[in-house]
């Protein structure tokens, strides 16, 4: 059997960004990536997993890295996507990280990478809570998170894990002044419930 590997990717209609993800330095990206670290960890209940590896692909490589099954072009664009197995991000090279909205896709994808690392999200609202359906601390192993899956539940769960990595991005967004962020996210609630729900 094929090893599945766990790509959760933003995907979004296409749009065209105007500068490249490369323009801007190597050393301020990495100063991105720590504040937002830093932003998610006083999140959280947990202490932050180490920073992961990124990199930059052009949008037929992380198509091809999200959907390797599907034909090329897909009509949707990547933003990013996360390899638990590489524990690395992977962001299209034509976002301009200059801009706070570009910069919330690289969080969003620093959001799965605390979920890999089983990080414990303090929700903010209530469709942040673990549903209601969950199994008790009891019936729990000895170290699961209360609201991250076990392993062998990590398929049932990835449309909740993703919907949290929305909620924490709109957040994200929120708090550095962004006027709208579902408007920005081209979001709506119904959308982000529908995600949350799926089984995939």
């Amino acid at each position: 059997m094929r090893r599945l590997v766990l790509l959760l990717a933003l995907v979004l209609p296409m749009a065209t960004t105007s500068a490249l993800a490369g323009d801007v330095s190597a050393r301020a990206i990495a100063g991105l990536l720590r504040e937002q670290s830093t932003w998610l960890a006083e999140q959280t209940d947990d202490r932050a997993p180490e920073l992961p590896g990124l990199g930059f692909e052009r949008q037929a490589a992380l198509q091809q890295r999200c959907f390797p099954d599907f034909p090329e072009p897909l009509g949707v664009r990547i933003k990013g996507a996360y390899d638990p197995a590489e524990g690395r991000i992977y962001l299209d090279v034509a976002l301009d990280l200059t801009d706070r909205l570009d910069q919330s896709y690289l969080l969003h994808e620093l959001v799965h990478h605390f979920q890999v690392h089983r990080v414990r999200f303090r929700p903010a609202d209530p469709h942040d809570a673990p549903p209601l359906h969950a199994p008790s601390d009891d019936a729990r192993p000895h170290d699961a998170r209360p609201d991250v899956p076990s392993a062998s539940a990590e398929s049932r769960s990835r449309g909740r894990l993703e919907a949290q990595a929305y909620r924490l991005q709109l957040r994200w967004l929120e708090h550095v002044g962004v006027p709208d962020p579902l408007e920005a996210l081209g979001l709506d609630e119904k959308t982000l419930q529908i995600i949350e729900r799926s089984p995939r």
